[in-house]
């Protein structure tokens, strides 16, 4: 007669490294997922702007500052991956500092998305104009405005971090929310850089 299946209980430090697996997972199977949703509206995009109610229009000039503002974001959040793993005392202002930062960076981000809404209602692109019927401004609205629902996202996430690394939580072997939360930055700031240059240039490239 077989001995019936006995399962090993996992020790502390095993469950810890199972939990940070899966929350690994989970983190990646969801940036596919938004890039599978940012790829099917930049498809739609493409189909739909060879319509006769398309208006092609330039992008204000806060657009482009706020990508450069992204960017110089994401190199802090690279600087402080490499902080995070070197145990040392200073590491815990240093950490709160450059997470600060970066948030502090994110706000200037939304702001400057912001500035670039208003001027181009000043140039008449609306969501919806019921005027001319023009369909590309609602196009250019509802894709960057997805993208700047997920930066709140990650807004969120950088306070959430900030807490963490006030208190002294990330040090070299606990760095995993630090992390994650950096790979979800670094994504969004490149999800932005991309759809900053197809809206730019797809007039020229399609």
């Amino acid at each position: 007669m077989s001995q019936p299946l006995v399962l090993k209980p996992l020790s502390p430090e095993e469950e810890r490294r199972a939990q940070i697996r899966a929350k690994n997972i989970m983190l990646w199977l969801f940036l596919a997922s938004v890039t599978l949703f940012f790829a099917a509206l930049t498809s739609v995009y493409v189909v739909r702007k060879d319509g006769s109610d398309w208006l092609e229009f330039a992008l204000p000039e806060p657009f482009t500052h706020s990508t450069i503002v992204l960017l110089l974001s994401s190199l802090v959040m690279v600087f402080l991956q490499g902080v995070v793993r070197k145990d040392r005392a200073a590491n815990r202002w240093i950490l709160s500092g450059g997470i600060l930062l970066t948030f502090v960076l994110g706000c200037w981000f939304t702001q400057l998305q912001w500035e670039g809404y208003k001027a181009l209602v000043g140039q008449q692109i609306y969501l919806v104009d019921n005027r001319t019927g023009n369909v590309s401004g609602s196009f250019f609205y509802i894709i960057t405005g997805a993208h700047f629902a997920h930066i709140i996202s990650g807004l969120l996430a950088l306070l959430w971090l900030l807490g963490n690394a006030f208190r002294g939580k990330l040090r070299a072997n606990h760095h995993h929310n630090l992390s994650r939360t950096a790979i979800y930055w670094h994504f969004l700031d490149f999800l932005w850089l991309y759809l900053f240059l197809f809206l730019s240039y797809a007039e020229q490239l399609i």
